[in-house]
């Protein structure tokens, strides 16, 4: 086969992107001539004159002695006008007749002729019989029956030894899935072929080209003369062309399956490439232009009643599936355990997605649907796909496992985030699907060696070749992925409606714990000071201690309201006047130390030093911070308090002898309710103190800052002398 020079050779570095729409030459079994707009010639196959006679230098138009009448009007009329689409026509031109097909495209008024059989039927006879096939192809419901049929008829329209119906498979191999063939012929129905085998450029031709015909695999394509745009330099696209060269690839692929002559007519749907009618001839063949157009309308009625097959089957089942997730979310609403109403009832998140097992997870809760023990590998799925951040879905049908984590035989993985702060998933999971693939061949291109050096080679052999895949489980669909995504919104909108109604009632808890606990602690507390006053040392100690408790429970459910006005975006109220700072901390310190006599307090505090703050608030402050250091620091070891003023603010320091903070503590230190802290002796603490603590230094335009240094936690509370104007 001669080797086309406009191009180099094919190498394994660059197959996939063999420019096979611009490949500079045509099929000999036809010419192509390319005009300007001004109907002037721009190029021409090396056989036009052969077959067509005379033609005009390049860049001059047709004369009288050019062609025929018909065929020089044609050509006018299509450069004269904007039809961009396919135009075809029977014309005759030095005693032949053509079927001459015209289209532009980037500019170019590309013409094509094929010479028309003597004893070809004309076209209204193939478009009767298409009408008469179609009538029967539009009443079936459901596919392999429609293809069967499908197949039976192009084979009797074209002739062709092998009509074949193959499917493309969500990896982009194929499968053969009806076939029409000559008796003596091996059967391929059943085979798979890899995507390799057509690859991406190829792929999208058949789209943007229904049908294409390789009359004589063993050709020697005719090159365009010349081969590049003379005004542009740029190659001449034949991407819709009839006649256009093909593969070398392709034709020794074909080839070494004994096949002389092919056609393909594409299956498309919404654009997509669905599938192809691949038919093979043992000897060159040449199938007239009406004849192939009658097949192509074939095959776009096949589309047609595809796409109405299935999405009738869509429809149908996401009936079903929506009907039955409303019916889960309905049943979620109404109940606050939510990981129940997706496991334990009837209706569970597994009647939603075709799988072998499901699992909910949320906060510390894991249930599992499946009678495998699978907690340990859903584990490490969620944290896994924790750490890569995926997005509203997540799936694979070939989930390879953490070393160590048994997954029980399940490679299929679908996975939704509904409540990522509290580790919300729903997983759905899937078993390894042994499949026995039997190939159209060992799947795989050779490297061989000629004369133009490495170049790939297509297998040469097509017997049944038999693959068994592991690992892998049946792909998720993608009616079935979107299901999974529509029920994360649902779940996503219930837990937000949760949380606002928590949130909401949490307020309105702390804002009545607030107000009618008051009353009884003032009670309690002028109880206690008439104890504390008794004349009987037992009763006052008695009084003491019930004294101390009630003011740390008036300072929590001060706390509480003021974390209940924080949330509410409230804010805390300030009643800011002249304070002697020093003398206002001697007596908060005074306080502490009477409160806890055991205590070992040290203080060094700046004389005199005056600042414009809220008394109370301040108060509020340091008692948090000192509390705060006693209930964390080292039994036994001194809390220090120190305050001074820096750069026009107020420092006080609060310190505590403490181990290091754990790393990643920071960003949780001013949380209300955090837990998990590292010290036992504060366990039933609420973690209040330093959240308003916090907010109170901002609401002052202060500052406050916990670090670490010589083995001490220490707390700085920063608060300008002088409020900012």
């Amino acid at each position: 086969m001669q080797q086309n020079t406009f191009f180099p050779p094919v190498t394994l570095q660059n197959c996939e992107d063999e420019p096979i729409h611009l490949p500079g030459s045509i099929q000999p079994h036809g010419a192509l001539l390319g005009f300007d707009a001004q109907a002037r010639l721009l190029t021409r196959s090396g056989n036009a004159e052969t077959l067509l006679g005379p033609l005009p230098p390049l860049g001059e138009g047709l004369a009288e002695t050019h062609l025929s009448p018909q065929v020089r009007a044609f050509i006018a009329r299509l450069a004269a006008g904007d039809d961009t689409g396919m135009e075809t026509a029977e014309l005759t031109t030095g005693a032949v007749c053509y079927d001459v097909v015209a289209h532009w495209h980037e500019g170019v008024l590309l013409a094509e002729f094929e010479a028309r059989p003597a004893d070809a039927p004309p076209l209204a006879q193939f478009a009767l019989q298409a009408h008469r096939t179609i009538s029967r192809i539009q009443r079936h419901r459901e596919l392999q029956g429609l293809l069967e049929e499908a197949v039976e008829e192009i084979r009797r329209m074209t002739g062709f030894d092998r009509v074949m119906a193959y499917r493309f498979r969500s990896d982009d191999s194929g499968e053969v899935v009806a076939e029409a063939r000559r008796d003596d012929l091996v059967s391929y129905r059943g085979q798979r072929y890899p995507a390799s085998d057509i690859p991406a450029q190829a792929r999208r031709l058949y789209v943007v080209n229904a049908i294409r015909l390789i009359a004589d695999v063993g050709y020697r394509p005719v090159p365009l003369e010349p081969q590049r745009h003379p005004v542009t330099g740029a190659p001449f696209d034949l991407s819709h062309s009839v006649l256009r060269s093909v593969s070398p690839i392709h034709c020794e692929y074909l080839g070494n399956m004994g096949v002389a002559a092919s056609m393909s007519i594409s299956i498309v749907i919404d654009g997509r490439l669905w599938g192809l009618f691949a038919c093979h001839h043992m000897t060159p063949r040449v199938v007239a232009h009406a004849v192939r157009m009658a097949a192509q309308l074939l095959s776009q009625m096949c589309g047609v009643v595809i796409e109405r097959v299935e999405s009738a089957n869509r429809r149908a089942l996401q009936a079903q599936v929506s009907e039955r997730r409303t019916a889960l979310v309905e049943a979620a609403m109404r109940t606050p355990d939510l990981v129940h109403a997706l496991t334990r009832n009837a209706l569970n998140v597994r009647h939603l997605v075709p799988c072998d097992a499901a699992a909910v997870l949320l906060k510390d809760e894991t249930v599992v649907l499946s009678d495998a023990p699978l907690d340990a590998f859903v584990g490490d799925i969620v944290r896994r796909l924790e750490d890569e951040t995926v997005g509203e879905v997540f799936h694979t049908d070939h989930w390879t496992p953490t070393a160590g984590v048994d997954p029980h035989g399940f490679f299929g993985v679908l996975a939704i985030p509904f409540s990522r702060d509290e580790g919300g998933w729903v997983i759905w999971l899937r078993q390894e699907q042994v499949q026995s693939v039997k190939w159209g061949g060992k799947p795989e291109k050779s490297l061989s060696y000629g004369p133009s050096g490495a170049r790939l080679t297509p297998r040469g052999s097509f017997d049944a070749w038999t693959e068994v895949v592991r690992e892998t489980s049946l792909p998720w669909l993608a009616e079935e992925v979107e299901q999974a995504r529509a029920l994360r919104g649902e779940l996503v909108e219930l837990c937000l409606s949760r949380l606002v109604e928590t949130d909401r009632m949490r307020h309105r808890f702390l804002a009545m714990l607030g107000h009618d606990l008051r009353d009884p602690l003032q009670a309690i507390s002028m109880a206690a000071g008439i104890l504390t006053r008794s004349s009987h040392a037992a009763s006052a100690r008695v009084g003491g201690r019930i004294g101390n408790a009630s003011r740390r429970m008036e300072r929590l459910i001060t706390q509480l309201l003021d974390l209940s006005r924080l949330q509410a975006g409230l804010g805390l109220p300030l009643n800011r006047s002249p304070q002697p700072l020093t003398a206002l901390t001697e007596e908060l310190l005074q306080e502490v130390q009477l409160a806890y006599p055991q205590l070992a307090l040290h203080a060094a505090l700046a004389p005199d030093l005056s600042a414009q703050v809220d008394p109370d608030r301040y108060g509020q402050m340091l008692l948090n911070l000192v509390s705060n250091a006693r209930s964390h620091s080292k039994p036994g070891m001194p809390i220090t308090v120190s305050l001074a003023e820096e750069d026009g603010q107020a420092v006080l320091a609060v310190g505590n002898a403490s181990a290091p903070l754990p790393p990643g503590i920071n960003s949780q230190l001013y949380k209300p309710f955090k837990s998990g802290g590292p010290n036992a002796r504060n366990k039933g603490g609420l973690g209040l103190g330093l959240f308003i603590t916090y907010h109170m230094a901002a609401a002052h335009s202060g500052h406050l800052a916990l670090d670490y240094q010589d083995g001490r936690v220490v707390a700085t509370l920063r608060l300008p002398l002088q409020p900012p104007v």
